[in-house]
């Protein structure tokens, strides 16, 4: 693959991986990103729990970086927008900040189900949108699509490079299969979940801030 930058990575036909964790199409202008998880601190304070509220203001930030970079035309949310009910007043004010500066598609993922439902957000959510050979769902549900790409997020990826010392850095990792790409979340809050096995044929890319990383799977992984 061709590198644009240390943290950029041509994936596809125009299409950038970002290690910022984000991809974008360099043709039809299109940004995605998945699980913001937005007010997740709010939701454990609500609970009774001391937890520190940078997380927000983080992925704002990172966001209007983003933004200010690629400029894009359209700018896709795919799915867990928020953590719960308790993040919806702050995720409509970032939403209209959004707006601004671009289009925005709101992708229904699972945790959003209560805003959806309650329809007080003001803001329209989908379940899926579609741009050319691109279908954009959030992969909570299983779904059928024919001639295209889907591009969803749901299961926060990761992947964990060894030095062979015992040292081991885990990373938010974007999967590529054939027919279906699973972004990694955005949340500075998600941990991730492990998914690279010996028998998976799809790509693996690991992200930072920095750069990306090709993961390549060890022999004898268990």
């Amino acid at each position: 693959m061709r590198t644009q930058s240390l943290r950029q990575v041509l994936v596809y036909k125009h299409v950038l991986l970002d290690g910022r964790l984000a991809l974008f199409h360099q043709r039809q202008r299109w940004l995605a990103v998945a699980d913001l998880h937005f007010g997740y601190e709010l939701s454990h304070r609500a609970a009774g729990n001391l937890f520190p509220l940078w997380g927000m203001r983080n992925i704002q930030a990172r966001l209007d970086e983003l933004l200010r970079d690629y400029q894009p035309k359209v700018l896709i949310l795919l799915g867990d927008l928020v953590h719960d009910r308790a993040g919806a007043k702050d995720l409509s004010l970032l939403i209209k900040h959004l707006e601004r500066t671009c289009d925005v598609v709101l992708i229904s993922g699972n945790h959003d189900r209560p805003l959806k439902q309650a329809g007080s957000s003001g803001h329209r959510f989908l379940d899926f949108w579609r741009c050319k050979d691109f279908y954009f769902h959030h992969g909570d549900c299983e779904t059928e699509v024919q001639n295209c790409i889907q591009i969803i997020g749901h299961h926060h990826p990761t992947a964990a490079i060894r030095d062979g010392a015992g040292l081991r850095l885990k990373l938010p990792a974007f999967i590529q299969e054939k027919n279906c790409w699973i972004m990694p979340a955005f949340s500075p809050w998600a941990a991730g979940a492990g998914w690279v096995d010996e028998d998976d044929a799809g790509k693996v890319w690991l992200c930072s801030s920095d750069r990306i990383l090709p993961f390549e799977r060890p022999r004898g992984l268990v």
